[in-house]
């Protein structure tokens, strides 16, 4: 199982994990694309792009050369972390690809899946997954779980605790990118404002976490010396290294997230206003939703703007925190 696993760092066989998971949600794709009936809206083409580009995200991250010699350097498993917690995840949510991969499941597959998400148990968790605090509870845990040292050096030994590891990743960045991202506005979707936070809440988590590990100055993760660190790196530089692309490259990601919803707000607040006639209801209350003069307008704008306009604040303002602290912490305990 580990030779499978783990080939040569400088091998390219494909991973034999990486071509079921990946080529599963490749096939079940195609046979969408060819019962476009069933999918019940128009795809283009940049979403099958940008769907192929986050599969191949995965595939470069879960085969060789990145996987089995992530085993050996720090820095390389974190890269291979990066593709498959966020950019990954990331790619495939924009895409928007679940209408065509339903459309591609085998009719019996659907029909069980529709039973089994009907089923009380089953509907109550997958509404508490798709829940804000839960979306960001559990993609921070699939990293910070996976960085405390016992289990992360433990789970260079174990190929099958690494594929456990790296699929609770992927599920995690889907599932919070597909809640974040969602298409559905309030009440169906999550608030927008609350994604905005909720997104400058999984920065803070990266600044935290990825701070301590470039800053700090003991060596936390010695199963990368037992068969040797690539290219003769120390200690202290694959760490170091390790922890700014938990740092810099995950916040930059997020940040990318954030432009996206942004964008998203914006498409929902166009499609309100279009269906503003059919929307109201007579009251006056109803008719501030959609202002026509600059009175209503501002009487509309005053109080979410002033919320946003706290939330950023609260967000930068934690962001500068939590540095300021890490480096307290690390300048204590030098």
């Amino acid at each position: 199982m580990n030779a499978l696993l783990h080939a040569d760092p400088l091998g390219a066989a494909l991973s034999p994990v990486a071509l079921l998971l990946i080529g599963l949600a490749a096939i079940a794709y195609l046979r969408g694309l060819r019962q476009l009936h069933l999918v019940g809206e128009p795809v283009r083409a940049f979403r099958h792009a940008l769907f192929v580009a986050g599969l191949l995200s995965l595939a470069v991250a879960l085969d060789a050369p990145i996987a089995p010699a992530a085993a050996r350097l720090f820095t390389l498993h974190q890269v291979q972390h990066l593709l498959v917690r966020l950019i990954g995840p990331l790619l495939i949510v924009i895409a928007y690809p679940w209408p065509v991969l339903r459309a591609g499941l085998p009719s019996g597959l659907r029909r069980w899946l529709i039973i089994v998400g009907r089923r009380p148990m089953v509907a109550r968790l997958a509404g508490l997954c798709t829940t804000l605090p839960m979306a960001l509870g559990l993609l921070v845990a699939a990293l910070y779980i996976w960085q405390l040292p016992a289990v992360h050096n433990a789970a260079l030994d174990k190929p099958l605790f690494l594929i456990l590891a790296h699929v609770g990743m992927i599920l995690a960045g889907l599932n919070f990118f597909a809640v974040v991202l969602d298409r559905r506005d309030a009440p169906e979707g999550p608030p927008q404002a609350g994604r905005i936070l909720l997104l400058f809440c999984a920065i803070i988590s990266n600044i935290l976490l990825g701070s301590l590990t470039t800053l700090k100055e003991v060596v936390l993760y010695p199963a990368y010396d037992v068969t040797g660190r690539l290219y003769g790196w120390s200690a202290m530089t694959d760490e170091s290294l390790g922890g700014y692309i938990i740092w810099v490259p995950s916040s930059l990601i997020m940040l990318a997230a954030i432009m996206i919803a942004f964008m998203g707000w914006n498409r929902a607040e166009e499609r309100r206003w279009a269906m503003r006639y059919s929307l109201r209801s007579g009251s006056n209350s109803a008719a501030l939703e959609f202002p026509e003069t600059a009175e209503e307008l501002w009487m509309k704008v005053e109080q979410p703007n002033r919320r946003m306009g706290q939330t950023l604040g609260l967000a930068a303002f934690s962001m500068f925190a939590v540095v300021l602290i890490t480096a307290i912490c690390v300048v204590t305990l030098m």
